[in-house]
């Protein structure tokens, strides 16, 4: 991976929503590293990160982007800063979308209304390829693929709205630059507790500290094939430090080779692949989750049916981009640390605690997202 020229991030003062989820670790560690060239981070979460690296490193802010008391936070957040990196989001409940809603959209729609007032000259915005419409089969999209969600999945609905939002407000002001990164799912050994809470529950999260021994040896995976991309969360926060390095506008896909099959999944956890019609296993998904037996509503399944898979030519010759880890080998790492217990430091990313409702990482940007 070749070094960055760091033109721009020598006395960058950069602000991250977040900060201390999925994504928000691993960028915290990049922008916090000796050499980084970068002045000062400030992060927001909603609950205040152990003073253990990388968090004891940055200006803490803490504050809860679904009320309107946050944005007195967000104010003084942004005083003076020269970016902001906008990771915050929130996975669960996913019973109560208006809480959601109230978060993830209106959440940053009071991130980027702040940004403009408090004069920030650059606004990154964690997406998703939970944005866009329903793929084309195996083709890779571009960005210029249709930002409109899949209509069945709340995650996606939302992350289609949120990215309008930004556009309405940051989009054709010419004084900043904007920013939209939009990366497939992101995973790293430190996360897999935080999100194995958030999709799993409880149930199925001490089941799946089996995995991949007996209870996962056969693996049921719909029909038709699924195909979907990994990519490790340090590979994300290396191509965020390279957009504010070089202030690159406009969206940025992201993913890592290979793109899995069920077959190819399979194979990355050493299982053995059980093909089970799609609208069977949405239909035990629905019954699990009406259930309280999981927190997944079935729209989750539906983003992973009929999400793009993302060509990421723009990132690697914009960014000069690449990712150091394979994706396989990001899920293979990812789940073999969800089934020895492990995460990482924080009240999010920690391997016991945790509740349903809390922000985290989003694993899209699992993010990390609330990340925070």
């Amino acid at each position: 991976m070749a070094d960055l020229p760091r033109d721009h991030l020598k006395g960058l003062r950069v602000a991250v929503t977040g900060a201390s989820g999925n994504v928000g670790t691993a960028l915290l560690r990049r922008l916090t590293a000796p050499g980084s060239g970068v002045a000062e981070v400030r992060g927001l979460a909603r609950r205040q990160p152990p003073d253990t690296a990388p968090y004891d490193s940055v200006t803490w802010y803490t504050a809860d982007l679904g009320e309107t008391s946050s944005e007195q936070a967000l104010t003084n957040l942004l005083e003076d800063v020269d970016a902001v990196v906008h990771l915050a989001w929130v996975l669960q409940p996913g019973r109560k979308p208006d809480a959601l809603h109230e978060a993830n959209v209106n959440g940053t729609r009071r991130v980027v209304r702040a940004a403009v007032a408090a004069g920030v000259r650059h606004v990154v915005h964690m997406s998703s390829l939970g944005a866009y419409a329903a793929g084309a089969g195996d083709r890779p999209v571009t960005e210029d693929w249709p930002v409109t969600g899949i209509p069945s999945s709340q995650y996606s609905r939302q992350k289609s709205e949120a990215e309008r939002v930004v556009r309405e407000v940051v989009g054709r002001r010419r004084d900043v630059t904007l920013t939209v990164v939009r990366p497939t799912l992101v995973l790293q050994p430190e996360a897999a507790s935080e999100i194995g809470r958030y999709f799993l529950g409880p149930l199925l999260l001490g089941a799946a500290r089996l995995v991949p021994g007996q209870v996962a040896s056969l693996l049921p995976l719909p029909l038709p094939s699924l195909r979907v991309g990994f990519i490790h969360a340090d590979d994300v926060a290396d191509a965020i430090t390279r957009m504010l390095d070089r202030r690159a506008p406009g969206p940025f896909n992201l993913s890592a080779d290979p793109a899995l099959d069920a077959d190819g999944i399979a194979r990355a956890l050493g299982t053995t692949r059980i093909p089970v019609p799609a609208t069977v296993l949405r239909a035990g998904l629905s019954a699990a989750f009406h259930a309280r037996l999981v927190p997944t509503e079935p729209g989750w399944l539906d983003l992973a049916l009929k999400s793009p898979v993302l060509e990421t030519a723009r990132a690697r010759t914009q960014l000069d981009w690449q990712p150091a880890y394979r994706g396989d080998d990001s899920l293979r790492q990812f789940v073999a640390a969800l089934g020895r217990g492990e995460g990482g430091p924080g009240p999010l990313l920690a391997a016991t605690g945790g509740k349903e409702h809390d922000p985290g990482g989003d694993p899209s940007n699992v993010p990390d997202h609330r990340p925070g």
